[in-house]
């Protein structure tokens, strides 16, 4: 049976691997891509021939990607959890916030939220004040010493986790909150690969002390979706895609529809409007995306 291992990082024709074990502690080793494999993404778990080389990508799911100029652009594969950071400085961008839920749910990916930098005063207003209204966990974290870390890192025992945010949210203080050795299997990463070259691009993983990954993703702060249908796209709304069940018509757009029941439901306060306000931005830029 062919050699199997974990992708760590691609880089162009070749990448890095550990063995398929999340728990060993050896040191990423070079494998090489071929033309007719394909090339795997971080996370991938592959099989490997006495070369090194791929020959082989086993199935895949849940993968992270963003959009490119409309189309979907894979960043890492087989993640479990999405860990969306915001903050009380600098002021959170309600529509990244968005995106990044819309993009997990669809993608099957479990998002939760790290309200970071928690020793700062958390302002009375969206999206904080909304949290609780959303049906996803919620962690209050400081990573300045003496860090609290609200049970986060208990919670990422194990599987495959990707921290998503906007710049000067903390990310990197969290990462290194989480990690212990950080700073050590980067510098693992960077000497293997050769100086750090192509690293300051590419999506890397990196091992957790209890077991499992941290995905770390440069440049993902500046996210964007991909084309999709209105179908596709009610699927991150899983709060209003139940209600919608009830409106009038199959294809309602919630936009003033008559017998619109997610209208209604916001009218009467069953459903928080940040949501259908979200739903409506977002499908406008699907239009945008559609027409260009």
């Amino acid at each position: 049976m062919a050699d199997r291992a974990r992708v760590v990082t691609a880089l162009g024709n070749h990448g890095l691997a550990v063995t398929d074990d999340d728990v060993d502690p050896a040191e990423p080793f070079e494998i090489r891509f071929r033309r007719r494999v394909g090339r795997p993404l971080p996370g991938d778990r592959v099989e490997l021939d006495d070369d090194s080389a791929v020959t082989r990508i086993l199935p895949r799911d849940r993968v992270f990607g963003r959009g490119v100029r409309g189309r979907f652009h894979a960043l890492a594969a087989n993640l479990d959890r999405l860990l969306i950071v915001i903050a009380p400085e600098p002021a959170p961008s309600q529509a990244l916030l968005y995106r990044y839920l819309t993009a997990a749910r669809i993608q099957r990916i479990q998002p939760s939220i790290i309200v970071n930098k928690c020793d700062l005063a958390i302002p009375d207003q969206p999206p904080f004040s909304a949290l609780a209204q959303l049906e996803i966990p919620v962690f209050r974290t400081h990573a300045t010493p003496p860090c609290a870390l609200d049970g986060l890192r208990e919670s990422m025992s194990g599987g495959i986790h990707l921290l998503a945010g906007q710049s000067g949210v903390g990310k990197t203080s969290l990462a290194n909150a989480l990690i212990p050795d950080l700073a050590a299997q980067t510098r693992i990463l960077s000497r293997t690969t050769g100086k750090g070259r192509h690293t300051t691009t590419s999506a890397r993983l990196f091992r957790l002390p209890g077991g499992g990954w941290l995905v770390d993703t440069p440049g993902v702060w500046e996210y964007e979706l991909w084309r999709m249908t209105p179908d596709e796209l009610a699927q991150g709304f899983p709060e209003c895609a139940r209600i919608a069940a009830d409106c009038r018509f199959r294809n309602c757009l919630h936009r003033g529809e008559p017998g619109c029941a997610v209208l209604s439901a916001v009218e009467s306060g069953q459903l928080p409007a940040f949501l259908l306000d979200a739903w409506r931005a977002l499908l406008d830029e699907q239009q945008r995306l559609a027409a260009s």
